[in-house]
């Protein structure tokens, strides 16, 4: 049986998929798949992908239409065969011979989730950043702990798919997947498997190289287009009725995601907010009815509010609370 199954999503990236795919096949550890996922790339990527494939045969290409990462994760899941699992993206690459340092960890500690750190690269150059080892949190040093260890420090984790080594079996059996969202795909598994962990680790490292301000990329947007925090909110609502853990979280993941959702608001795409502002309100409504026990009960944003007008109401709310 394959020990590790990485999981790549590929969309454009072309430019990018040798430096991935080098930085893990040369990997002193070996005993691994690559699965990666073309999600409909326009470019050359699917080339780039087969003339790897033609010259090791671990790598997989799943070929798919466009329907984002998070599905595109999800497909590369359900077909993996390795004991962990690790999410890698394509435009990113991983430090050298780490691979064998992770499993060893995590087969030592028998972990569900084990977590460390990443650098974030501008122009090739690697920086510290709110990803980076230094960051964990460290209070949980040297030690293995449950989600029931972790319920008000839940956020002090990093949320990325990319700073965590799964054990596979944890996932199935806890149906942990991403969210059909084009930002924001990793919030849903993040707290879905955060909470649902028995044997939790850390790794005081940075494996991972997380490339940003990439041409392209969702995430370099400055201007906020589409309601993935909305979709978020509702999506970890849904999940933790579904567990039946909603009244034992639901002061942690509406603090923490209403408040994302509010903080689009004054960021958003000029042309597109009127429609942002009629979903933002119908959530806001629904989270003063179904949670009386914060701020957002004073909150009353105006569709115009630009980013600082929305901070000030919400410090003002807090205040009136």
């Amino acid at each position: 049986m394959t020990k590790l199954s990485v999981i790549i999503p590929i969309y454009n990236v072309e430019k990018y998929i040798p430096q991935c795919l080098d930085s893990i096949l040369n990997q002193a550890f070996k005993d691994f798949e690559i699965i990666c996922v073309n999600d409909g790339s326009s470019d050359n990527s699917l080339s780039v992908l087969q003339s790897y494939k033609e010259k090791d045969d671990r790598i997989i290409i799943i070929d798919k239409k466009n329907e984002g990462s998070g599905i595109a994760r999800n497909a590369g899941l359900a077909i993996a065969k390795g004991d962990y699992i690790y999410f890698v993206d394509g435009d990113d690459w991983v430090e050298e011979n780490v691979f064998d340092k992770i499993i060893a960890k995590a087969d030592e500690l028998n972990t569900d989730i084990l977590i460390f750190g990443g650098l974030s690269y501008y122009d090739g150059k690697g920086k510290k950043g709110g990803y980076s080892a230094d960051k964990l949190p460290k209070k949980y040093l040297n030690k293995v702990f449950s989600a029931k260890d972790i319920k008000k420090d839940i956020f002090k984790f990093p949320s990325t798919a990319w700073t965590k080594l799964y054990k596979r079996d944890f996932l199935i059996k806890n149906n942990i997947k991403f969210q059909d969202i084009k930002v924001g795909q990793d919030q849903l598994p993040f707290f879905h498997s955060m909470i649902k962990a028995e044997r939790i680790a850390l790794l005081p490292e940075n494996i991972y190289c997380y490339r940003k301000n990439r041409k392209g990329s969702a995430m370099t947007v400055k201007k906020k287009k589409n309601f993935s925090p909305i979709y978020v909110f509702y999506g970890v609502e849904e999940m933790l009725k579904s567990e039946n853990l909603l009244d034992e979280y639901k002061s942690v993941f509406v603090g923490k995601y209403f408040s994302k959702a509010t903080s689009w608001l004054g960021k958003f795409q000029a042309d597109l907010k009127h429609e942002y502002y009629i979903e933002y309100t119908k959530l806001l409504e629904h989270v003063k009815q179904e949670y009386p026990f914060g701020w957002w009960t004073k909150f009353n944003p105006k569709e115009n509010d630009g980013y600082w007008m929305v901070k000030l109401k919400q410090s003002c709310s807090k205040i009136l609370f």
